[in-house]
């Protein structure tokens, strides 16, 4: 995972279509999100073309983009992963007084 990413996307890659960019698959019970078959190959076409070193600005920013995207992606992943592996339990085991003695009234030497 990319660390230190910003929770808010500046925007969208222009090449990204608004519907039908992302799949949702049913994992052991987990939603799993990815980029759709169509922007997977365009990715692949994109970095064939980088490593050829023929790309164009254009394509180097949208392949940014995607790479982006992509990041996000997986980080929605990770935290739903996380979420679901270490989930919050809501119960109070046991609840301390700031206030109360340390230690039981009897057992003070001071008192007795």
């Amino acid at each position: 995972m990319i660390a230190n990413l910003p929770l808010k996307l500046p925007h969208l890659p222009n090449s990204l279509p608004s519907e039908g960019s992302v799949r949702i698959e049913l994992v052991n019970g987990l939603l799993i999100f990815s980029a759709s078959i169509k922007i997977q190959e365009r990715i692949k076409t994109l970095t064939a073309q980088q490593q050829a070193s023929s790309l164009t600005s254009e394509e180097q920013t949208e392949l940014d983009g995607y790479r982006e995207f992509i990041s996000y992606l997986n980080l929605v992943n990770e935290t739903m992963n996380n979420a679901f592996l270490y989930p919050l339990r809501g119960t109070v085991i046991r609840y301390d007084d700031p206030c109360e003695p340390a230690v039981p009234l009897e057992d003070w030497e001071v008192l007795q």
